[in-house]
């Protein structure tokens, strides 16, 4: 990556600038990925005497990486967990101000802007966000109607199977309404696919909602949306409080999955995938399906999972050689788990309710490791095949 000659003429702010650009903005978006983030590390570490900004209060901020470019530019969370992680190391800090917050540093990438914000509450030992990643409306409706075609003429007249009762949330947010209208022309709009709020059908083997936060006392529909007990939050709770609510509302589901809103899931072939498990699979397991996580590509912070862990095998609690203190958890863009599963792990008493603060994806993989060792529960897992795609 060729140097920016701007940092010569520009020190803290400029040069974090200089280095954003660099690393995210190349005419070749799609060649933004882990290599670039680790450049951009490199390059930053050559000014660790000159911090960025400073603050006049004991407030510690977090860094939070937000770009409308979908995560896989960055190849892996790990890239983007990385390069929060350096940011938060060379002393970003809350200024102290009226708002509390300092401005943001924004970036145009591929047609959206890529955001570093620095955000007030966090720690040394655990940001309060990671990364967003939806493009304009336009863009979005664009490749989601180009994927639905695709997915309606390669599999549009398959049958799903009615043995399995996947219930799906897609997670959203009240004003995101443009987005979801777009998801409900397409890949909702199949056979096979149901709206959650409307009841079991014997034609669905997809029961689909929206996850929004309320902060209402109960659980309710608000039309095809599922209004959760908690209020709006990306890291305090929003995913215990679905896999809890709708593992007790709906009793007849198999199945229990959560779906950011950037993702295009292929329904077919994830019921597919449910009902025929890779060979080896242990039976009369619980189930968690998704794509796991390793330290590494965690972006070996603390709070990751244990470094030198090995790949998890088909079963969820099995690491090779190396065992204790090995955990594992599944990236957030979908994964699923059987409804038995859901409910155990969000019981009122477990490791999940006294922990549902922090970074969402990990305590849901946590809380499965607890309850599975504790109560001496077999989960099998795997990665389906070709299973959703995601936007860029």
């Amino acid at each position: 990556m060729a140097s920016n000659p701007l940092c010569s003429a520009f020190l803290h702010v400029a040069c974090l600038l200089c280095f954003l650009h660099a690393a995210w903005c190349k005419e070749d978006v799609a060649a933004c990925d882990e290599e670039s983030i680790l450049q951009l590390i490199a390059q930053k570490n050559d000014f660790k005497g000159q911090s960025p900004m400073s603050t006049n209060d004991n407030n510690t901020a977090t860094a939070m990486v937000q770009t409308d470019a979908h995560l896989s530019l960055l190849n892996s969370e790990g890239a983007a967990m990385a390069a929060w992680k350096d940011v938060q190391r060379q002393g970003l800090s809350n200024q102290n101000n009226k708002e509390g917050s300092s401005p943001d540093i924004q970036v145009p990438a591929n047609g959206g802007k890529a955001r570093l914000g620095i955000h007030p509450g966090g720690s040394d030992d655990e940001p309060v966000s990671l990364v967003q990643h939806v493009p304009s409306v336009p863009m979005f409706e664009q490749q989601w109607h180009k994927m639905y075609q695709k997915d309606t003429q390669a599999h549009g007249g398959t049958p799903m199977s009615a043995d399995t009762k996947l219930v799906i949330a897609v997670f959203s947010r009240r004003e995101d309404g443009a987005f979801r209208d777009v998801i409900r022309k397409t890949w909702m709009n199949q056979s096979g696919a149901c709206a959650l709020a409307k009841g079991i059908k014997p034609d669905c083997s997809v029961y689909v909602t929206f996850a929004i936060a309320g902060g209402s006392k109960e659980v309710k529909f608000d039309e095809d949306m599922l209004v959760l007990d908690t209020p709006e939050n990306m890291n305090d709770g929003k995913s215990f409080h679905y896999f809890q609510a709708s593992s007790k509302m709906f009793p007849w589901a198999t199945h229990i999955a959560k779906c950011d809103m950037d993702v295009y899931p292929y329904l077919r072939s994830i019921v597919r995938n449910i009902e025929s498990p890779p060979d080896g699979t242990p039976t009369g397991c619980e189930a968690f399906l998704g794509r796991p996580m390793s330290h590494d590509e965690c972006g070996g912070a603390k709070w990751c999972p244990r470094k030198g862990c090995k790949f998890r095998q088909n079963d969820f609690l099995k690491y090779g050689e190396k065992q204790g203190g090995c955990w594992n958890y599944m990236s957030g863009g979908l994964y699923i788990m059987t409804r038995s599963l859901a409910s155990a792990i969000s019981g009122p008493t477990g490791w999940w309710a006294h922990n549902s603060h922090g970074i969402e994806d990990l305590t849901a993989g946590r809380a499965v490791t607890y309850y599975a060792r504790e109560h001496h529960v077999c989960v099998h897992s795997w990665t389906p095949g070709d299973w959703y795609r995601s936007a860029r």
